[in-house]
């Protein structure tokens, strides 16, 4: 007998038909449809005072992703990234200048021209680093005797402070053995002027010890801060009318800088002048290095003078150097001889001219 179909039995087997040959079809989505995520910057940490991690979202190019410059900290961070290294997607910046900070902060990174894997460059992004910083106790990393005046008796305790301090004040220490009379500071140091003993004391060396309070670089009143023994014997030095407390092996900087119309008189021959003396009297033969590594060398003469350049002159390279808005730093290395009382004067000269200063010349003298 022959079966008869209704016009909704065939409709509902065709629909069976189509359902199972598509489960059983596998689906093919086009790779076209599948869009790769650009490489962003996912996330940039501080690790410490001088690394940085800045990890990407996928893979980079390793050539692009080690380049110094394509990690740029702002310039009033006084941060700036020496080498990268690569590990998977992290680049690890070595930084330099969180060091020199006394409290926590926040800095601007700006990581630019970075590509992934596939050669596509990143959108120039800008992230701000918070960086940690923990409080370091304000110590006394020297105290050392000095006798101003020359004659034999102990008339001064210098002392310098581990970081910048204000608020100092005579009353702040305590001598053992002698009277403070005043105190005075320039930069880290202190100088606190004592009474004199009635017979010669040079050899003594007195206990120092903080009583006061002070404030260190971030406001924070400091109340206890810890001595060190005090040492007979003491180069102070007198570096372009500041006077500054030095090792007996130091480097410093003279900021030189000339006006920006400045021009080489005709004629001239320029060069930096550098006087040293110690208790008013010339130092002679003393060799220094100055500029890059300190690579250059010159010898003061029997005078305490010595010039640099020694035989040619400053050149119109560093005459357009010391033109710019900042100046130009200049770095110096010498070792003083013995204890004394320096001075240490640097300036710009017309050699042929009886070595008169070049006009309109300014100076600022800093430890390095």
């Amino acid at each position: 007998m022959k079966r008869k179909f209704s016009k909704r039995n065939v409709l509902m087997t065709s629909l069976s038909a189509a359902l199972v040959a598509s489960a059983l079809t596998p689906s093919v989505i086009s790779a076209k449809s599948v869009k790769e995520p650009k490489l962003t910057v996912k996330k940039v940490t501080a690790v410490n005072t001088k690394t940085v991690v800045v990890e990407f979202n996928k893979a980079v190019d390793k050539k692009s992703a080690v380049k110094v410059n394509n990690y740029s900290f702002a310039k009033n961070s006084g941060i700036t990234v020496t080498k990268v290294t690569l590990s998977g997607n992290k680049a690890l910046l070595t930084i330099k200048g969180v060091e020199k900070r006394t409290a926590s902060f926040t800095a601007a990174l700006t990581v630019s021209k970075v590509k992934d894997n596939k050669g596509k460059v990143m959108a120039t992004t800008k992230v701000n680093v918070s960086f940690k910083i923990a409080a370091k106790a304000v110590t006394l990393t020297k105290v050392q005797t000095l006798d101003m005046n020359k004659n034999g008796k102990l008339d001064a305790v210098t002392v310098q402070f581990s970081e910048l301090v204000s608020g100092v004040d005579k009353a702040d220490f305590n001598v053992e053995g002698y009277t403070v009379t005043n105190a005075s500071s320039k930069g880290l140091v202190t100088t606190l002027t004592l009474e004199e003993q009635a017979t010669s004391d040079l050899t003594a060396k007195p206990a120092v010890t903080f009583v006061g309070e002070v404030k260190d670089g971030s406001g924070n009143v400091v109340k206890s801060i810890k001595s060190t023994q005090t040492t007979a014997g003491f180069i102070a030095v007198n570096l372009g009318g500041t006077s500054l407390a030095f090792n007996t092996e130091q480097e410093f900087i003279v900021n030189a800088k000339l006006p920006e119309t400045f021009t080489r008189p005709a004629g001239s021959e320029l060069k930096f002048k550098v006087l040293i003396t110690k208790d008013g009297a010339p130092v002679k033969n003393l060799t220094f290095g100055y500029l890059a590594g300190y690579a250059l060398e010159s010898k003061t003469n029997s005078q305490g003078i010595a010039y640099v350049p020694e035989v040619d002159q400053v050149s119109d390279l560093s005459l357009t150097l010391l033109k710019m808005a900042e100046g130009y730093p200049v770095p110096f290395k010498m070792k003083l001889p013995s204890v004394g009382n320096y001075e240490i004067k640097v300036e710009l000269v017309d050699h042929k001219a009886n070595d008169a200063a070049v006009e309109g010349a300014s100076y600022k003298y800093a430890l390095k």
